[in-house]
């Protein structure tokens, strides 16, 4: 009899080389996983904001005056803080932004606040900003728009 030269399944060397091949490539997928969420919840802040600052000049043109929101909301202890989860856009953060006629879409990773009084010594700006933890580090950030009123000496 002669033995059988045909060799069936994978040696063990080979299983290790593609366990080692697959956790290089995790190793390198999933921080840029994680900065990619992080930056698609970001998204979020910059099109509220905008949508808050048109709602401002919107208001000044009709009333005169900027709206000014006093404290942030939603308020996110009842979330644990703010973080990566989402809050509810609450009937407190509602009553708030009504005066603006302003409110996001859904459920929101920021809580939101617009403000006169501390942004400039004038009547004639505001500022609208997002405050969040969208990557979970426990860093709260700000994402600001600021619109200052510029008179003709201003001009260059």
């Amino acid at each position: 009899m002669r033995a059988n030269p045909r060799r069936d399944g994978f040696t063990l060397v080979e299983l290790m080389i593609v366990v080692a091949l697959i956790g290089v490539l995790s190793a390198i997928a999933i921080p840029s996983f994680l900065d990619y969420q992080a930056r698609a919840r970001r998204a979020e802040s910059f099109s509220n904001l905008s949508a808050m600052s048109v709602a401002q000049k919107s208001r000044v043109a009709t009333t005169g005056s900027y709206f000014d929101s006093g404290n942030a909301y939603p308020d996110p202890t009842p979330y644990g803080g703010l973080g990566s989860q989402k809050m509810n856009w609450d009937v407190d953060s509602q009553n708030a932004y009504g005066a603006l006629g302003w409110a996001p879409e859904g459920d929101v990773h920021y809580s939101y606040q617009s403000n006169t009084t501390n942004s400039c010594s004038c009547s004639l700006c505001f500022t609208v900003t997002a405050y969040g933890d969208v990557d979970s580090n426990g860093q709260v950030s700000a994402v600001m728009y600021v619109d200052p009123q510029r008179d003709n000496t201003d001009a260059v």
